[in-house]
Protein backbone atom coordinates (compact mmCIF):
# COMPACT_ATOMS: atom_id res chain seq x y z
CA UNK A 1 0.00 0.00 0.00
CA UNK A 2 1.46 3.40 -0.94
CA UNK A 3 2.92 5.25 2.00
CA UNK A 4 1.30 8.60 1.21
CA UNK A 5 -2.29 7.36 1.48
CA UNK A 6 -2.44 7.06 5.28
CA UNK A 7 -3.22 9.99 7.55
CA UNK A 8 -4.01 10.25 11.23
CA UNK A 9 -7.74 10.89 11.28
CA UNK A 10 -7.57 11.61 15.00
CA UNK A 11 -5.13 14.48 14.42
CA UNK A 12 -8.11 16.41 13.13
CA UNK A 13 -10.72 15.15 15.57
CA UNK A 14 -9.74 13.49 18.84
CA UNK A 15 -13.04 11.75 19.34
CA UNK A 16 -15.51 10.01 17.11
CA UNK A 17 -18.21 12.42 15.91
CA UNK A 18 -20.63 9.63 15.16
CA UNK A 19 -21.75 7.83 18.30
CA UNK A 20 -23.17 4.35 18.01
CA UNK A 21 -25.16 2.43 20.59
CA UNK A 22 -23.23 -0.47 22.05
CA UNK A 23 -24.34 -3.03 24.58
CA UNK A 24 -22.50 -3.17 27.85
CA UNK A 25 -20.83 -6.49 28.56
CA UNK A 26 -19.38 -7.79 31.79
CA UNK A 27 -17.36 -10.45 30.05
CA UNK A 28 -16.49 -11.69 26.63
CA UNK A 29 -19.01 -14.09 25.04
CA UNK A 30 -17.98 -17.50 23.80
CA UNK A 31 -16.01 -17.01 20.61
CA UNK A 32 -16.17 -19.47 17.72
CA UNK A 33 -12.91 -20.48 16.10
CA UNK A 34 -11.77 -18.11 13.37
CA UNK A 35 -8.73 -17.86 11.21
CA UNK A 36 -6.09 -15.52 12.69
CA UNK A 37 -5.46 -12.13 11.06
CA UNK A 38 -3.73 -12.25 7.74
CA UNK A 39 -0.90 -10.14 9.09
CA UNK A 40 0.12 -7.23 11.22
CA UNK A 41 2.89 -4.68 11.16
CA UNK A 42 4.09 -1.66 13.06
CA UNK A 43 5.64 1.57 11.87
CA UNK A 44 7.36 4.52 13.47
CA UNK A 45 6.93 8.07 12.23
CA UNK A 46 8.50 11.47 12.99
CA UNK A 47 6.74 14.52 11.65
CA UNK A 48 3.67 16.75 11.88
CA UNK A 49 0.52 15.02 13.20
CA UNK A 50 -1.33 15.62 9.94
CA UNK A 51 1.28 13.82 7.83
CA UNK A 52 1.32 10.29 9.14
CA UNK A 53 2.82 7.77 6.73
CA UNK A 54 1.52 4.27 6.10
CA UNK A 55 3.44 1.46 7.73
CA UNK A 56 6.61 0.53 5.82
CA UNK A 57 7.56 -3.05 5.13
CA UNK A 58 10.30 -3.01 7.75
CA UNK A 59 10.46 -1.21 11.09
CA UNK A 60 13.37 0.26 13.02
CA UNK A 61 12.68 -0.43 16.70
CA UNK A 62 16.25 -0.52 17.92
CA UNK A 63 15.91 2.35 20.42
CA UNK A 64 16.17 1.14 23.99
CA UNK A 65 14.72 4.21 25.70
CA UNK A 66 11.04 4.14 26.60
CA UNK A 67 10.02 7.73 25.98
CA UNK A 68 8.70 8.61 22.54
CA UNK A 69 9.41 11.91 20.89
CA UNK A 70 6.42 14.26 20.96
CA UNK A 71 6.39 14.26 17.14
CA UNK A 72 6.33 10.47 16.88
CA UNK A 73 3.28 8.35 16.24
CA UNK A 74 3.43 4.58 16.31
CA UNK A 75 1.08 2.84 13.86
CA UNK A 76 0.21 -0.81 14.49
CA UNK A 77 -1.58 -2.24 11.44
CA UNK A 78 -3.60 -5.47 11.37
CA UNK A 79 -5.19 -7.07 8.32
CA UNK A 80 -8.31 -9.23 8.50
CA UNK A 81 -9.82 -11.15 5.60
CA UNK A 82 -13.60 -11.49 5.88
CA UNK A 83 -16.16 -12.93 3.51
CA UNK A 84 -17.10 -9.45 2.28
CA UNK A 85 -13.74 -7.74 1.82
CA UNK A 86 -10.26 -7.31 3.31
CA UNK A 87 -10.34 -5.05 6.37
CA UNK A 88 -7.39 -3.13 7.74
CA UNK A 89 -7.32 -1.80 11.29
CA UNK A 90 -4.71 0.67 12.54
CA UNK A 91 -3.99 1.36 16.20
CA UNK A 92 -2.23 4.71 16.60
CA UNK A 93 -0.14 5.42 19.71
CA UNK A 94 0.63 9.09 20.34
CA UNK A 95 2.46 10.55 23.38
CA UNK A 96 0.74 13.15 25.53
CA UNK A 97 2.92 16.25 25.42
CA UNK A 98 2.16 17.42 28.95
CA UNK A 99 2.02 14.02 30.68
CA UNK A 100 5.13 11.84 30.70
CA UNK A 101 4.50 8.12 30.06
CA UNK A 102 0.92 8.82 29.00
CA UNK A 103 -0.19 7.85 25.50
CA UNK A 104 -3.40 8.25 23.53
CA UNK A 105 -4.51 5.22 21.53
CA UNK A 106 -6.92 5.64 18.64
CA UNK A 107 -8.37 3.20 16.13
CA UNK A 108 -9.23 3.45 12.44
CA UNK A 109 -10.56 1.02 9.84
CA UNK A 110 -9.85 0.97 6.12
CA UNK A 111 -11.98 -0.98 3.67
CA UNK A 112 -11.87 -0.37 -0.05
CA UNK A 113 -11.30 3.30 -0.77
CA UNK A 114 -12.37 4.61 2.65
CA UNK A 115 -10.59 4.90 5.99
CA UNK A 116 -12.46 6.23 9.02
CA UNK A 117 -12.08 6.44 12.78
CA UNK A 118 -13.75 3.95 15.11
CA UNK A 119 -14.53 4.13 18.82
CA UNK A 120 -13.28 6.89 21.10
CA UNK A 121 -9.58 7.44 21.87
CA UNK A 122 -8.20 5.90 25.06
CA UNK A 123 -5.36 7.34 27.17
CA UNK A 124 -3.04 4.89 28.94
CA UNK A 125 -0.08 5.26 31.26
CA UNK A 126 2.68 2.96 30.04
CA UNK A 127 5.85 1.89 31.83
CA UNK A 128 6.79 -0.33 28.89
CA UNK A 129 8.23 0.54 25.50
CA UNK A 130 5.39 1.94 23.34
CA UNK A 131 7.33 0.81 20.27
CA UNK A 132 6.96 -2.85 21.23
CA UNK A 133 3.27 -3.20 22.01
CA UNK A 134 1.30 -6.30 21.09
CA UNK A 135 -2.41 -6.12 20.23
CA UNK A 136 -5.04 -8.73 19.52
CA UNK A 137 -7.46 -7.37 16.92
CA UNK A 138 -10.41 -9.54 15.91
CA UNK A 139 -14.05 -9.49 14.84
CA UNK A 140 -16.82 -12.04 15.18
CA UNK A 141 -20.43 -12.03 13.97
CA UNK A 142 -23.47 -12.16 16.26
CA UNK A 143 -26.05 -14.86 15.79
CA UNK A 144 -28.29 -12.80 13.51
CA UNK A 145 -28.31 -9.46 11.72
CA UNK A 146 -30.49 -7.67 9.20
CA UNK A 147 -29.31 -7.38 6.47
CA UNK A 148 -27.62 -10.71 7.04
CA UNK A 149 -23.86 -11.19 7.02
CA UNK A 150 -22.66 -7.64 7.57
CA UNK A 151 -22.73 -7.06 11.35
CA UNK A 152 -19.62 -7.73 13.43
CA UNK A 153 -18.45 -7.29 16.99
CA UNK A 154 -14.99 -5.70 17.13
CA UNK A 155 -12.47 -6.16 19.92
CA UNK A 156 -8.97 -4.76 20.41
CA UNK A 157 -6.94 -6.07 23.35
CA UNK A 158 -3.50 -4.96 24.50
CA UNK A 159 -1.17 -7.68 25.83
CA UNK A 160 1.45 -6.64 28.40
CA UNK A 161 3.58 -9.12 30.35
CA UNK A 162 0.96 -11.84 30.08
CA UNK A 163 -1.89 -9.48 30.99
CA UNK A 164 -4.68 -8.65 28.53
CA UNK A 165 -6.37 -5.23 28.57
CA UNK A 166 -9.44 -4.55 26.45
CA UNK A 167 -8.88 -1.18 24.76
CA UNK A 168 -11.56 -0.88 22.08
CA UNK A 169 -14.96 -2.48 21.69
CA UNK A 170 -17.70 -1.95 19.11
CA UNK A 171 -20.80 -4.12 18.78
CA UNK A 172 -22.17 -2.17 15.81
CA UNK A 173 -19.58 -2.56 13.08
CA UNK A 174 -21.64 -2.88 9.91
CA UNK A 175 -19.78 -3.64 6.70
CA UNK A 176 -20.70 -5.97 3.85
CA UNK A 177 -20.52 -6.72 0.17
CA UNK A 178 -23.85 -6.23 -1.63
CA UNK A 179 -26.13 -6.80 1.39
CA UNK A 180 -29.72 -7.77 0.66
CA UNK A 181 -31.49 -4.63 1.85
CA UNK A 182 -34.75 -5.96 0.43
CA UNK A 183 -34.84 -8.26 3.44
CA UNK A 184 -35.36 -5.24 5.71
CA UNK A 185 -39.13 -5.29 6.09
CA UNK A 186 -41.14 -2.05 5.80
CA UNK A 187 -38.03 -0.09 4.78
CA UNK A 188 -38.54 3.04 2.68
CA UNK A 189 -35.50 4.07 0.63
CA UNK A 190 -34.48 7.59 -0.33
CA UNK A 191 -33.60 8.29 -3.96
CA UNK A 192 -30.73 10.43 -5.26
CA UNK A 193 -32.21 13.52 -6.94
CA UNK A 194 -29.31 15.93 -7.32
CA UNK A 195 -25.52 15.75 -7.06
CA UNK A 196 -22.78 18.36 -7.31
CA UNK A 197 -19.08 18.22 -6.62
CA UNK A 198 -19.50 18.59 -2.86
CA UNK A 199 -23.20 17.93 -2.18
CA UNK A 200 -25.79 15.20 -2.76
CA UNK A 201 -29.54 15.45 -2.19
CA UNK A 202 -31.62 12.34 -1.56
CA UNK A 203 -35.40 12.48 -1.32
CA UNK A 204 -37.66 10.06 0.49
CA UNK A 205 -40.99 9.72 2.26
CA UNK A 206 -40.87 9.29 6.04
CA UNK A 207 -44.16 9.08 7.90
CA UNK A 208 -45.96 10.41 4.78
CA UNK A 209 -43.70 13.47 4.92
CA UNK A 210 -41.55 14.33 1.91
CA UNK A 211 -38.02 14.66 3.29
CA UNK A 212 -34.82 15.83 1.60
CA UNK A 213 -31.53 14.49 2.99
CA UNK A 214 -28.58 16.75 2.18
CA UNK A 215 -25.08 15.26 2.30
CA UNK A 216 -22.11 17.62 2.19
CA UNK A 217 -18.41 16.94 1.61
CA UNK A 218 -15.82 19.41 2.89
CA UNK A 219 -12.16 19.11 1.93
CA UNK A 220 -9.94 19.31 5.03
CA UNK A 221 -6.62 18.52 3.38
CA UNK A 222 -5.47 16.42 0.45
CA UNK A 223 -7.39 13.14 0.64
CA UNK A 224 -9.09 13.97 3.96
CA UNK A 225 -12.76 14.99 3.96
CA UNK A 226 -15.43 15.94 6.47
CA UNK A 227 -18.92 14.49 5.93
CA UNK A 228 -22.19 15.91 7.26
CA UNK A 229 -25.88 15.01 6.95
CA UNK A 230 -28.93 17.21 7.42
CA UNK A 231 -32.56 16.95 6.54
CA UNK A 232 -35.22 19.40 5.34
CA UNK A 233 -38.98 18.93 5.16
CA UNK A 234 -41.68 21.55 4.68
CA UNK A 235 -39.27 24.45 5.06
CA UNK A 236 -37.66 23.27 8.33
CA UNK A 237 -34.73 20.99 9.07
CA UNK A 238 -31.65 20.41 11.16
CA UNK A 239 -28.22 18.79 11.11
CA UNK A 240 -28.24 15.09 11.94
CA UNK A 241 -24.46 14.73 12.17
CA UNK A 242 -21.37 16.61 11.08
CA UNK A 243 -17.57 16.41 11.15
CA UNK A 244 -17.38 12.73 10.24
CA UNK A 245 -13.79 12.58 8.96
CA UNK A 246 -12.75 10.13 6.28
CA UNK A 247 -9.62 9.44 4.28
CA UNK A 248 -10.54 8.75 0.65
CA UNK A 249 -8.39 7.04 -1.96
CA UNK A 250 -10.84 8.15 -4.62
CA UNK A 251 -12.78 11.23 -5.62
CA UNK A 252 -15.86 11.94 -3.48
CA UNK A 253 -17.99 11.54 -6.60
CA UNK A 254 -17.18 7.80 -6.53
CA UNK A 255 -18.86 7.49 -3.13
CA UNK A 256 -22.64 7.10 -2.98
CA UNK A 257 -25.03 6.50 -0.10
CA UNK A 258 -28.01 4.44 0.95
CA UNK A 259 -30.58 6.06 3.24
CA UNK A 260 -33.69 4.31 4.45
CA UNK A 261 -36.25 4.55 7.25
CA UNK A 262 -38.24 1.91 9.11
CA UNK A 263 -41.49 2.84 10.89
CA UNK A 264 -41.71 2.22 14.63
CA UNK A 265 -44.96 1.62 16.46
CA UNK A 266 -45.94 4.97 17.96
CA UNK A 267 -48.82 7.14 19.00
CA UNK A 268 -49.75 9.04 16.96
CA UNK A 269 -49.23 6.62 14.10
CA UNK A 270 -46.37 7.47 11.73
CA UNK A 271 -44.46 9.75 14.13
CA UNK A 272 -41.40 7.63 14.99
CA UNK A 273 -38.88 5.94 12.71
CA UNK A 274 -35.53 4.25 12.59
CA UNK A 275 -33.17 5.98 10.18
CA UNK A 276 -30.11 4.29 8.65
CA UNK A 277 -27.27 5.89 6.71
CA UNK A 278 -24.87 3.70 4.71
CA UNK A 279 -21.85 4.61 2.59
CA UNK A 280 -21.25 2.73 -0.67
CA UNK A 281 -18.02 2.35 -2.70
CA UNK A 282 -17.13 0.05 -5.61
CA UNK A 283 -15.70 -3.29 -4.55
CA UNK A 284 -11.93 -3.50 -5.07
CA UNK A 285 -11.13 -7.04 -6.19
CA UNK A 286 -7.71 -8.51 -5.40
CA UNK A 287 -8.23 -11.30 -7.91
CA UNK A 288 -7.13 -10.35 -11.45
CA UNK A 289 -9.39 -13.00 -12.94
CA UNK A 290 -12.54 -11.53 -11.39
CA UNK A 291 -11.63 -7.85 -11.25
CA UNK A 292 -13.16 -7.10 -14.64
CA UNK A 293 -16.64 -8.13 -13.51
CA UNK A 294 -16.66 -7.71 -9.73
CA UNK A 295 -15.61 -4.05 -9.72
CA UNK A 296 -18.47 -3.08 -12.02
CA UNK A 297 -21.18 -5.16 -10.34
CA UNK A 298 -20.35 -5.25 -6.64
CA UNK A 299 -20.17 -2.64 -3.89
CA UNK A 300 -18.94 -2.42 -0.33
CA UNK A 301 -21.39 -0.91 2.14
CA UNK A 302 -20.58 0.57 5.56
CA UNK A 303 -23.14 1.86 8.00
CA UNK A 304 -21.91 5.26 9.13
CA UNK A 305 -24.75 6.56 11.29
CA UNK A 306 -28.13 5.57 12.69
CA UNK A 307 -31.03 6.97 14.68
CA UNK A 308 -33.66 4.88 16.44
CA UNK A 309 -35.91 7.84 17.29
CA UNK A 310 -36.21 9.99 14.19
CA UNK A 311 -39.43 11.94 14.85
CA UNK A 312 -41.26 13.32 11.84
CA UNK A 313 -44.59 12.82 10.11
CA UNK A 314 -47.28 14.48 8.00
CA UNK A 315 -50.83 15.07 9.24
CA UNK A 316 -50.22 13.45 12.62
CA UNK A 317 -53.34 12.85 14.69
CA UNK A 318 -52.32 13.96 18.19
CA UNK A 319 -55.88 13.41 19.42
CA UNK A 320 -55.05 9.70 19.27
CA UNK A 321 -53.14 10.16 22.55
CA UNK A 322 -56.50 9.91 24.33
CA UNK A 323 -59.26 11.95 25.93
CA UNK A 324 -56.95 13.27 28.67
CA UNK A 325 -54.84 15.12 26.12
CA UNK A 326 -54.68 18.87 26.83
CA UNK A 327 -53.77 20.83 23.72
CA UNK A 328 -52.28 24.32 24.03
CA UNK A 329 -53.84 27.35 22.36
CA UNK A 330 -51.61 30.07 20.99
CA UNK A 331 -51.93 33.46 22.63
CA UNK A 332 -53.57 35.99 20.28
CA UNK A 333 -50.68 38.44 20.95
CA UNK A 334 -47.98 35.98 19.83
CA UNK A 335 -45.61 35.93 18.16
CA UNK A 336 -44.19 39.25 19.29
CA UNK A 337 -40.78 40.88 19.00
CA UNK A 338 -38.75 41.16 22.21
CA UNK A 339 -35.50 43.10 22.42
CA UNK A 340 -32.81 42.27 24.98
CA UNK A 341 -34.98 39.42 26.22
CA UNK A 342 -33.14 37.60 29.05
CA UNK A 343 -32.07 34.14 28.00
CA UNK A 344 -32.62 31.16 30.30
CA UNK A 345 -29.51 29.57 28.82
CA UNK A 346 -26.47 31.69 29.80
CA UNK A 347 -24.15 29.55 27.66
CA UNK A 348 -25.99 30.44 24.48
CA UNK A 349 -24.35 33.26 22.55
CA UNK A 350 -26.89 35.89 21.68
CA UNK A 351 -26.90 37.34 18.18
CA UNK A 352 -25.98 40.92 17.54
CA UNK A 353 -28.56 43.45 18.75
CA UNK A 354 -31.12 44.28 16.07
CA UNK A 355 -30.59 47.81 14.69
CA UNK A 356 -33.40 50.31 15.27
CA UNK A 357 -34.06 50.74 11.55
CA UNK A 358 -34.54 47.02 10.91
CA UNK A 359 -37.63 45.76 9.17
CA UNK A 360 -40.52 45.51 11.58
CA UNK A 361 -39.07 47.92 14.16
CA UNK A 362 -40.79 51.06 15.29
CA UNK A 363 -39.46 54.42 14.09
Amino acid sequence: MPANLHSNLWSVIRQDSITTTTREEDEEPFLPVYEPPVGSKVSRYRGPPLALARSPTTSNLSESFLQMDSQETMVYTYNLLTECAPLQFSVLVEPEADQPNHYTLSLSMKVGYVERALCAPVTLRLSIDPRRLDFSVFIFPPRTSLPAGCLYHLRVWLQTAGIDHRIFSDNDLWVGKDPDFRSVGDATFAVLRNATQDMLIYQGIVGRAHVSFIIRWKLVEVGLYSLSLEYEAGGAGRTLFEDCYMRLECEPQIVTFLIYSIPVTSTPHGASHRLRFWLRTPFVSHSPASSATSQSESYIYQRIWKSDDFKIGAGLNFEALGPRLVMGVRDPDSPRIERDFPSLNPNRQRSARTPTNAIGSSR
